[in-house]
């Protein structure tokens, strides 16, 4: 599943090859994403160009002229595909965009738990889906200072609490278990039994792991690549997601597995105590 970092690549990626584009048809294969994509859709969008490249948390958002706000969300599968030219429309493409420079960007979804939607808002701050978030991974904002007294309320496991997306927003599995991994806590330690030197080391370890994912173009297993199809390369750099049985790099004890809501989370014995 895309998160933030994946989705943060792609808006870097947009910002070069979209921006200043004037949008002149809209191709809809019919089908239901997450929810099915308003009647309103292809109308709101044709005839609109493209200001700026928003992201919020999971979120991508196409701030558009006249004003309106296209947002976007990649579910568990979804992709963006970027064409300087007509695009192939093969399985599963349920948006194609076509510039009026001729150029193209597919959405891609064989999932369909995506999301497509445009909100004619005065502003971001108004889309539903947005107001709900809570603080982005790459907001100074995120401190230990702010952290601790959030974790010292709860009586959650810091893994739940940090995939809480009206928390933290843009998380989910394979980097709050990194960062946990980094900030030597176990991803069944009780929120309120985090010390404050433990919250400061946690929020060092989440700005940590993402800055690194970043800089690698997200985590690619199956479904991920950016708009240019290029794929991820931070899965080479990953301590304890998916490497159950394999060593630690740091202690050498052998990475464990658990379940947690469904979830496989993997953990160090050695280091997260």
């Amino acid at each position: 599943m895309p998160e933030m970092p994946e989705v943060e690549t792609i808006a870097r990626k947009l910002r070069k090859t979209i921006i200043g584009k004037r949008v002149s048809e809209v191709q809809l294969s019919g089908l239901p994403l997450r929810r099915p994509i308003p009647a309103s859709f292809s109308s709101l969008l044709q005839g609109r160009t493209i200001r700026r490249i928003h992201r919020r948390g999971k979120y991508l958002i196409a701030e558009m002229e006249p004003r309106a706000y296209w947002l976007i969300h990649l579910g568990m599968s979804g992709r963006i595909l970027y064409f300087p030219g007509t695009g192939e429309k093969v399985a599963h493409t349920h948006a194609a965009i076509r510039f009026t420079d001729a150029t193209e960007m597919h959405y891609r979804d064989h999932r369909r738990f995506g999301l497509l939607a445009v909100y004619e808002a005065g502003s971001l701050g108004e889309i539903p889906e947005l107001k709900v978030l809570g603080c982005d991974p790459l907001s100074a904002r995120l401190s230990g200072e702010w952290l601790w007294p959030q974790l010292k309320q709860s009586r959650q496991t810091v893994k739940s609490f940090l995939l809480d997306q009206g928390r933290i927003a843009g998380l989910g599995n394979i980097y709050v278990l990194e960062a946990l991994f980094h900030a030597r806590l176990r991803p069944t330690r009780r929120c309120n039994r985090i010390s404050k030197g433990e919250a400061v080391g946690l929020a060092r370890a989440i700005a940590k792991v993402i800055g690194q994912a970043i800089r690698n173009r997200g985590t690619s297993f199956s479904d991920f690549m950016d708009s240019d199809g290029e794929l991820g390369d931070y899965q080479t750099h990953l301590s304890v997601f998916q490497r159950e049985g394999e060593k630690c790099r740091r202690c050498r004890s052998d990475i464990r597995r658990l379940v947690q809501g469904n979830r496989s989370s993997f953990f160090c014995p050695g280091c997260q105590k």
